[in-house]
């Protein structure tokens, strides 16, 4: 099945598991579970675009290739030691990318004003992608780094804006204006890697976090 599929999965790797199933029903004539074309999108996806474990496995030659071809570009990676000391590999633990033309960018027009966010990531290892936006002549997004980590904490944050710091020429004095929605560990990281910054809260997520908050006393 997963061969079958193979062609309409390349083609459209979101077409959903029920219309898959609706097309092997009608071409084979035969009475399929959703499970098991599930599975079969699974296999077909797996042999277009190789396994998770195995991308991982290639995250350090993807730093190379970056710093290689984008001299200056900023890769940290970062790992942990597998729980059985007889096991050679390691764990992923984060990863920080930084292009040597956005750091360039930003300095030339630096406006001090720097938007943080972090949002989930899907798929079967979980995760936090980090991010940070800056302003440009238009008042324009301008991406600037991310980062992919292990959860959003503390922790993970202040990782993030130390890298960001040595990125950008940034010190512990700096008064840059940093906008947030107050995502959980971000205020007390930004207090301590920029003491003397400002930090102020994304409008939109107060407004919508306000109403949701109303809608959950109606609903008491």
């Amino acid at each position: 099945m997963a061969n079958t599929i193979l062609q309409k999965v390349d083609s459209n790797p979101h077409i959903p598991v029920k219309a898959l199933q609706e097309d092997l029903q009608m071409d084979l004539e035969l009475s399929i579970s959703r499970m098991k074309v599930f599975r079969a999108k699974s296999i077909a996806k797996e042999q277009l675009y190789g396994d998770y474990e195995g991308q991982y496995n290639l995250l350090r030659d993807y730093c190379l290739e970056l710093q290689t071809n984008n001299p200056g570009t900023t890769m940290k990676l970062e790992v942990c030691n597998e729980p059985n000391p007889d096991v050679e590999t390691c764990i992923f633990k984060r990863i920080y990318s930084c292009l040597r033309a956005l750091k360039l960018g930003f300095k030339f027009g630096k406006r001090e004003l720097l938007g943080l966010d972090g949002c989930f990531l899907k798929g079967p290892h979980p995760g936090q992608i980090l991010t940070t936006m800056g302003l440009d002549y238009n008042n324009g997004i301008y991406p600037l780094a991310y980062a992919v980590v292990e959860a959003e904490r503390t922790s993970s944050w202040t990782w993030f804006l130390e890298c960001l710091d040595g990125d950008l020429d940034l010190d512990a004095s700096c008064k840059f204006t940093f906008v947030s929605n107050r995502q959980k560990g971000i205020i007390p990281a930004i207090a301590k890697v920029f003491p003397n910054a400002k930090h102020r809260w994304c409008l939109r997520h107060l407004h919508e976090n306000r109403e949701l908050d109303l809608n959950q006393d109606d609903d008491l």
